[in-house]
């Protein structure tokens, strides 16, 4: 077992090679387009998984975010087309096909457009103190004690249906500073099966609600450049068994302030559906180079990506911080009636970061475990997550932990933020919501968080989270949403209770 993860990178690397090659020749010549992503913390995401989990979506790779809105109309469409097939299931899913179909139907017709404000947002936010849990998974984006505003918009245009432009100008306010911001800027263009995207932007790899092992909205949109097919494609030959598949690879350049300025990050991912009910995917991304690293030449280039012990281990000059995953989601749908549920997704995610020492298997593992549950006990129209996550596995090195790396001691984090699960290193967290969706979109929810960091080391902090929130769509394309909770933190230094409130507006023109 050991020797097959320590080597795992380099298999990983040969099939992401061909599975390329073979999207190019199932993709054949025709141009697929581009249009803009919808952002990877967006509502829209979780009213496709319950469309997925009613089984209305069955070619949908919604793990792999974002994805763009060409692709959410086709889901959509996919959705409509079966709900019409699908009885008692089909019907009560109509009115999130139908909200789906509105957002859609916003975007302009023909092939090029120019919108000054695709959509524009502002909320509040009061905490006695510095809060910790509304800033996760929030784009890098820290609330502090006392009053807190935010606004922005966004902007897009689309020349000839193959390059598309995105921005969203964010402006910031506390009690003690104020700061504008590009959330995300980027250029996309569409060149034959796939797309091709430069800038600034989010990403979310992973089945997980409340966290990923690998990529996340938890830091800063990253300024990458991103491959990707703009749909799932089909692979030739025996291949086609994999069902639809989506292959992504970027390469980002991180912040100038850590221990190696303008670090390297490269990602691979290839997204897998073999059936309706079953899909999977395979992880990879490598943290290289900076200034007062090695030069790199060309040959060093490929050793990264194909992932060569040259690149990987402390004995070589290179020495990146290498992280891969596996991730796994089953979908049952209980047809007979006879189960205390309308339809289940149990999914998981399991990760291995490389050697931190001379030995050449892997020093830490992680594991992401959840289960989504539609209508539990029969109740109609509410839905149940649970989700445990831990990095804090005992590990073959004590000293070696999750998302550190002994040369790149600014670990696994873009400006601060940890890029992949929130809770970082040495830490577990169990996550719970249920959520009310009523026939007109609104959707009152309730969650609790419970997070340990540092485990086995001193400095052991517990965090509590319990809130409640609620989102109202209305009028022509408004969406009011507002929540209240609190959070308990005890920890070495100081033990306290943090009351928190805050409300957003957005619309979508």
């Amino acid at each position: 077992m050991r020797r097959q993860w320590q080597r795992g990178g380099r298999p990983f690397c040969g099939i992401f090679f061909i599975a390329v090659l073979a999207a190019v020749l199932a993709g054949g010549s025709a141009w697929a387009g581009a249009s803009v992503n919808m952002p990877a913390g967006s509502w829209i995401y979780g009213e496709f998984e319950r469309l997925e989990v009613k089984g209305l979506i069955e070619s949908g790779l919604l793990s792999t975010r974002p994805f763009s809105r060409d692709e959410g109309l086709r889901l959509v469409n996919e959705a409509k087309d079966k709900a019409d097939r699908a009885g008692d299931r089909g019907r009560a899913a109509t009115p999130v096909i139908l909200r789906l179909a509105g957002e859609f139907r916003r975007d302009p017709d023909g092939q090029s457009f120019f919108k000054p404000v695709e959509r524009a947002y502002a909320g509040y936010l009061y905490s006695d103190r510095r809060p910790y849990f509304p800033s996760v998974n929030n784009n890098g984006n820290e609330f502090e004690s006392g009053h807190n505003g935010f606004a922005g918009f966004s902007s897009a245009a689309k020349f000839r249906d193959t390059l598309t432009v995105h921005f969203t100008p964010e402006y910031r306010l506390d009690e003690e500073s104020s700061r504008v911001r590009l959330q995300d800027a980027y250029v996309k263009a569409g060149i034959g099966p796939f797309e091709f995207q430069a800038g600034r932007d989010a990403m979310r790899w992973g089945p997980g609600y409340h966290g990923s092992l690998l990529m996340s909205n938890n830091a800063e949109p990253l300024d990458m450049i991103k491959a990707s097919t703009a749909h799932p494609v089909i692979l030739p030959w025996v291949f086609g068994k994999l069902g639809p598949m989506r292959p992504t690879l970027f390469l980002a350049r991180l912040e100038e302030d850590r221990d190696f300025p303008r670090a390297n990050l490269l990602g691979m991912r290839l997204d897998f559906k073999p059936t309706p009910a079953f899909g999977f995917a395979l992880n990879r991304v490598i943290l290289f180079g900076g200034e007062g690293r090695q030069a790199l030449s060309a040959s060093d280039w490929a050793s990264v990506f194909f992932a060569t012990d040259s690149a990987e281990h402390s004995s070589s000059p290179i020495d990146g911080d290498q992280i891969l995953s596996i991730e796994a989601s089953y979908i049952h749908l209980n047809g007979t009636g006879r189960l205390p549920w309308s339809g289940m997704k149990l999914y998981t995610e399991i990760g291995a970061e490389d050697s931190s020492g001379e030995t050449k298997s892997p020093t830490a593992r992680a594991y992401i475990f959840g289960a989504y549950v539609d209508e539990p006990f029969r109740i109609k129209d509410f839905d149940l997550r649970v989700e445990y996550a831990t990095t804090a596995r005992e590990n073959r090195v004590p000293s070696a932990q999750w998302y550190r790396h002994h040369i790149y001691t600014s670990g696994y984090t873009y400006k601060g933020r940890v890029i992949g699960h929130h809770m970082g290193p040495d830490a577990t967290d169990l996550f719970i919501r249920g959520q009310y969706h009523s026939s007109g979109g609104m959707v009152i929810g309730v969650e609790a968080d419970l997070e340990r960091s540092l485990v086995h080391e001193s400095g052991k902090t517990k965090r509590k989270w319990l809130s409640a929130d609620a989102s109202l769509p209305f009028w022509d394309g408004f969406r009011l949403s507002a929540r209240a909770g609190v959070e308990e933190v005890s920890g070495p230094a100081d033990s306290y209770t943090n009351p928190i409130a805050g409300i957003n507006i957005e619309r979508s023109f």
